[in-house]
């Protein structure tokens, strides 16, 4: 949990490297330099597009703009999505300024080429390429090619790997329950844990998936890089390279790097060795299948070392452990709120686990269509107020006549397109099953899938597009296995008085509350599956 708290309420830790009266005279002086030359002129001035939630002229205006967006950015955006409805706006935050775009737009950039409109690019400027390592893989794909290629086509393959880990960190991470007695849980930690070894388990194998140093790196990366993110983010761009370089800001995630490759090391290279003795045997080297050793077979020669595969690796949780826990933490908030919900889905699993022989498999999965429904109800506009990060690298014009210079970053109003009624039925109303019924009527009429993993110009919890997370698949498939152990042994409720805390607003970000605990107790009887 203090991960996770440090990465929400960084502005909290406000210790400094000790630094002479010099140094900081020289910064206020950098300072004082970069407010004379930004008075009065907005960085988006060039746009035309109006400028959510200003209050004031000038730049003191944006300044405190900016400053709002940390802690109401929902509302902000939410305030120029009905004032100028149908049509662009500017988001200002620290770092940068966003181009809000609609749901048509959306549409249109979701297919663009690469070197016109960037995705990879938008990550790179967002999360300080320059200071964090980020950009080390410009120019490469290996993370969604290895995802989508191998990962997704491998699914089948890896079930049982994942099937087993889940076991396994269940049963370490969650406290010895009863049939008698309501056993509090620190949810999201216990969450957080379980899907770093769950995810370890595809991505590295067994044991170091199980290693405690390693778990400590899988987990810690994301949150020290997000922190190290937000501080230079509401630093000047004038002085941010002082800053950078006088506070060494980025120790945190380069000593998440040397343990990572500390680590990953020996194995890498000892699976260098043994392939480099099977080709000179003549032999068979028999790979393992993880994601350690698609990245090994799929980078270029100058990233086949033990560096750049580990940092691979940290990318890899980047992408996945952390968004993951999240979403899973967000269900079971939800699930909790909604215990209307809990039988229905618990009979589903179970029939369709009966029909299939007793198995879990990716048919079965499948066919967990309330738990599907359910899933992509509960991170319906609750976990992103924007996505679909965009940079402009050469002017455009899209097919509305809107120009779009070379250098603008866009996003669309994620969470505004899930609770717009003119896109959604009802959109206020928290209906678990909505998408369940509505796949039910799609099939009389021969229609479009409504499953989670499908995505549209509207709805974007994966994106859209080419850029849709590749990884979106095993993603799902992942958090309905964890579903499966625990709903098919365990109650869960909120301890008594409490109820769905709400999401935590963090600049556009909307997270579970760390600290909510829920109540566990074991179901009675024996276990329905050999696999429990």
């Amino acid at each position: 949990m203090g991960i996770f708290m440090r990465l929400i309420d960084y502005t909290e830790d406000k210790r400094l490297n000790d630094y002479s009266l010099f140094s900081a005279t020289l910064a206020l002086i950098f300072l004082a330099l970069f407010l004379l030359l930004k008075k009065e002129r907005s960085i988006h001035s060039s746009t035309k597009f109006p400028i959510a939630g200003i209050e004031s002229p000038g730049y003191f205006g944006l300044v405190k703009a900016r400053e709002k967006f940390i802690s109401d950015a929902f509302h902000i955006v939410k305030s120029g999505y009905h004032k100028y409805r149908g049509k662009n706006f500017v988001v200002t935050t620290h770092n940068h300024d966003r181009v809000i775009l609609t749901s048509g737009q959306v549409k249109e950039l979701s297919s663009a080429p690469d070197d016109t409109v960037s995705f990879s690019h938008f990550i790179m400027e967002t999360m300080m390429g320059p200071y964090t390592g980020l950009g080390r893989f410009s120019g490469t794909n290996y993370l969604a090619e290895v995802s989508r290629i191998k990962l997704t086509r491998k699914l089948g393959i890896i079930k049982e790997a994942v099937i087993e880990e889940a076991r396994f960190a269940l049963d370490t991470e969650l406290p010895e329950c009863t049939t008698d007695e309501w056993k509090s849980v620190e949810i999201f930690t216990t969450v957080l844990r379980t899907v770093a070894r769950t995810s370890s388990r595809v991505f590295i194998g067994l044991p170091l998936c199980r290693n405690e140093d390693w778990l400590t790196v899988a987990m810690g990366f994301t949150g020290d890089l997000i922190i190290t993110v937000n501080k230079l983010a509401s630093t000047p761009k004038l002085i941010r390279p002082f800053y950078a370089w006088m506070f060494n800001s980025t120790k945190l995630i380069s000593s998440h790097r040397r343990k990572a490759q500390t680590l990953l090391g020996p194995i890498i290279q000892r699976r260098f060795e043994e392939e480099r003795l099977a080709e000179e045997n003549g032999t068979i080297y028999e790979k393992p299948d993880d994601m350690l050793q698609w990245f090994i077979d799929r980078v270029e020669p100058r990233h086949k070392n033990t560096e750049d595969l580990s940092e691979l690796q940290l990318l890899s949780g980047l992408a996945s452990v952390h968004a993951t826990s999240l979403s899973f933490t967000n269900a079971l908030y939800d699930l909790a709120a909604h215990q209307e919900c809990v039988q229905p889905i618990r009979e589903e699993i179970e029939a369709v686990i009966s029909e299939n022989n007793g198995v879990i498999d990716r048919a079965a999965l499948r066919k967990m269509r309330k738990t599907d429904s359910f899933f992509k109800e509960s991170a319906r506009g609750q976990l992103n107020v924007l996505t679909f990060g965009r940079k402009i690298l050469k002017n455009v014009t899209l097919s509305d006549g809107t120009p779009l210079k070379q250098g603008t970053l866009v996003s669309a109003p994620v969470a505004m397109f899930s609770s717009d009624p003119d896109l959604l039925e009802d959109p206020e109303t928290f209906d678990g099953f909505r998408w369940y019924k509505e796949s039910l009527e799609a099939e009389s009429r021969a229609a479009h899938n409504s499953g989670w993993t499908t995505t549209s110009a509207h709805y974007l919890t994966f994106g859209h597009g080419k850029h849709a997370c590749p990884g979106r698949f095993f993603v799902t498939e992942e958090m309905k296995i964890l579903l499966t152990f625990i709903i098919l042994q365990y109650d869960i409720k909120y301890p008594e008085g409490q109820s769905r805390p709400a999401n935590i607003q963090r600049g556009a970000s909307l997270v579970p509350d760390p600290t909510q605990k829920l109540l566990f107790k074991k179901l009675p009887g024996p276990k329905k599956f050999s696999f429990l």
